[in-house]
C-alpha cells in the first residue's frame, strides 16, 4: 500500500477533440449539432450556432454503436431534441441497452406526445437536465430571447416529472436573477423536481453586462442552498469558487473534468493558502480580468458538514461531484488506505473527484464514539 497515490491534505496544502463527439471511459458525449431554438444573450457559442452542420446521422449511429457495453450516451446539442432524428438515434441508443443524458432547454417536452414516445423508452435508464434563467416568464424569456420559452419550459418539465424520469433543472446566475435564486429554488421543488444546480456563467465575456460579483451573489446563494436542502433536494454548485458556495465543497460538481475550460486562481493570495484549492472550481479568466480577485477567500478548516457519509458506506456516488472523507491524523493503516483505494476508484468511476481531510482540518458539529477512520455511521 505504500505507493498509493491519494489526494490527501497535508499541512502545507500542496497537492482537442472533436467538436461533435467527447469520448472518456463510459461515457460518450454526443454533440448532435448547435441549432438551438433559444437566442440566450449569454450564450457563449452563438457564432458556431451560426455556422456549424448537423452531425451526419450515420455517423452518430456508428459512434454509439462502437461504444462498450455499459457507456453513458450523452445528448446535447445546441438543442438536441430539434435534430431532425434525434429520436431514432435516442431508440438506437436504448435498443442496445445504453442509460442516456438529455441536456435540454425543455421545450420540446412540452408536447405530452414528445414526452411519451422518449418515456416509452425508459424514464428509469433516461437523465434529463434542462435550465431555468428566472422564477417569472417575463426573466426567463429575457434571457432565452424566446417568446413563450418560460411557458413551454415550466410545462416540459412538469411532463418530465410527471412522466417518471430522473431529472435535474440548472439555475444560471446572473444580474437580474441573482436575487431570485430562492424563489427559483421554490418553484423547482413545486414541479417535483429532484435535483436543482446553481451555475455561474462559464464565460463572462459572452455577456458581460449580465455578469454578477461574487460579493453580490454570496448571500443569495447561501440562501438557496439552505431553502432547497430544507425542501429536500439534491443540490450541486458548478463554475463557482467554494468559497462563494458557503464552504461546500460536497456540493461542487467536476464537470471541468469533462469540459476542460480555463479557471484562473489567486495562486499569490488567498488561492495560494486556501485548504481547498486543488478542487476548487476558480474563477472565469474573464470574471478574474473585470471583478479582480478581491472576492475570494481562503479556507482555514472545513466543516463537518461536508464529510460524504453515503460515499464511505458503500453507496454509489454522486455523477460528477466532489466527494468528502475524513481520515485520522497521522500516518495511515493498510485497513484505512485499502478503504480509500476503493472508494477513490468508485468516485473515479462516476467522473467525481476525492478530497480526503485529515480530522484537524475540520471543524467538528456532532462528534459520535466509534466511528471508524473513514466515518462509517
Amino acid at each position: 500500500m505504500g505507493n498509493l497515490s491519494l489526494p490527501i491534505l497535508t499541512d502545507d496544502g500542496a497537492s482537442a477533440p472533436s467538436k461533435a463527439f467527447l469520448q472518456f471511459p463510459g461515457l460518450l458525449l454526443l454533440r448532435l449539432m448547435s441549432r438551438c431554438n433559444n437566442h440566450c444573450i449569454f450564450c457563449m457559442v452563438e457564432d458556431e450556432i451560426r455556422t456549424s452542420d448537423d452531425v451526419e446521422y450515420t455517423t452518430a449511429l456508428q459512434r454509439i454503436q462502437e461504444q462498450p457495453a455499459g457507456t453513458r450516451i450523452e445528448f446535447f446539442g445546441g438543442e438536441p431534441t430539434i435534430y431532425p432524428r434525434f429520436l431514432d438515434l435516442l431508440r438506437f441508443a436504448r435498443g442496445h441497452g445504453y442509460s442516456c443524458s438529455i441536456a435540454t432547454h425543455g421545450r420540446t417536452f412540452s408536447s405530452s406526445s414528445f414526452t411519451a414516445k422518449v418515456a416509452a423508452l425508459d424514464p428509469c435508464q433516461i437523465y434529463i437536465r434542462t435550465s431555468l434563467y428566472g422564477d417569472t416568464a417575463e426573466l426567463h424569456d429575457y434571457y432565452t430571447a424566446a417568446e413563450r420559452s418560460y411557458v413551454q419550459t415550466v410545462q416540459g418539465i412538469r411532463n418530465i416529472v410527471e412522466a417518471g424520469f430522473r431529472c435535474q433543472v440548472n439555475c444560471v446566475i446572473m444580474k437580474r436573477n441573482a436575487e431570485r435564486l430562492s424563489q427559483m429554488a421554490a418553484l423547482v421543488h413545486s414541479w417535483g423536481v429532484p435535483r436543482i444546480k446553481f451555475s455561474n456563467l462559464i464565460s463572462v465575456g459572452s455577456c458581460e453586462a449580465e455578469a454578477v460579483s461574487l460579493s453580490t451573489v454570496r448571500p443569495y446563494l447561501a440562501q438557496a442552498i439552505e431553502l432547497a436542502e430544507s425542501l429536500g433536494l439534491t443540490v450541486t454548485v458548478e463554475k463557482t469558487p467554494v468559497c462563494a458556495a458557503s464552504g461546500r465543497l460536497d456540493l461542487m460538481s467536476t464537470e471541468r473534468n469533462l469540459g476542460r475550460w480555463t479557471r484562473s486562481f489567486d495562486d499569490e493570495g488567498e488561492c495560494g493558502r486556501c485548504l481547498v484549492r486543488r478542487w476548487c472550481e476558480g474563477l472565469d479568466p474573464e470574471y478574474a480580468e473585470r471583478f479582480g480577485y478581491g472576492d475570494l477567500r481562503a479556507f482555514e478548516r472545513m466543516p463537518q458538514q461536508i464529510i460524504r457519509r453515503d460515499v464511505c458506506e458503500g453507496a454509489e456516488p454522486e455523477f460528477l461531484k466532489v466527494h468528502c472523507v475524513e481520515v485520522p491524523d497521522g500516518p495511515l493503516d493498510d485497513d484505512t488506505l485499502a478503504a480509500l483505494a476503493e472508494t477513490l476508484q468508485s468516485v473515479e468511476e462516476r467522473f467525481g473527484r476525492l478530497a480526503i481531510f485529515p480530522r484537524r482540518f475540520l471543524t467538528p458539529n456532532h462528534s459520535e464514539q466509534g466511528a471508524s477512520p473513514l466515518h462509517r455511521r
